[in-house]
C-alpha cells in the first residue's frame, strides 16, 4: 500500500469512526462548520474594557453557533459606542460576527 492510499484509508476510517457517511460525490464535510461571517449570540461577564483600543474581555458561556466552549477572550468591538455604559463585572448578552480570533463584537446589552 503506498502512502497516498494509506492516508486515504486512515481518513475514511476516521470519518467512519466519527459517524460521518460519505455521500456519492466524495467525502463528507462536517455539518457543524459555521460560515465565516455568521452572527453568534453569547452570554458572559465583562472582565475588562479598554475603550481607547475598542476592546472588551469577556468570560463567556459556551457559544454553540461557533462550537466554542466556555472561556475568557478579548474581542474588538465594531463601534466604540458599544462600550458606553458597560462596566467590569457586568453580565451581558452580546453578538459576535466572524469566528476564531477574528470575531468582532457587534452588539452588547446588559443582562437583566
Amino acid at each position: 500500500m503506498n502512502k497516498s492510499t494509506l492516508a486515504l484509508f486512515a481518513f475514511a476510517t476516521l470519518l467512519t469512526a466519527c459517524g460521518a457517511e460519505e455521500p456519492a460525490g466524495g467525502p463528507a464535510m462536517p455539518a457543524s462548520q459555521p460560515s465565516a461571517q455568521a452572527d453568534a449570540p453569547g452570554v458572559g461577564v465583562v472582565q475588562s474594557i479598554d475603550a481607547a483600543s475598542g476592546r472588551i474581555t469577556i468570560a463567556h458561556e459556551p457559544i454553540a453557533a461557533l462550537g466554542w466552549p466556555a472561556m475568557t477572550m478579548g474581542f474588538k468591538v465594531s463601534r466604540p459606542e458599544l462600550l458606553e455604559g458597560i462596566k467590569d463585572g457586568q453580565r451581558i448578552d452580546f453578538t459576535l460576527r466572524g469566528r476564531d480570533m477574528d470575531a468582532v463584537v457587534t452588539s452588547i446589552k446588559p443582562r437583566e
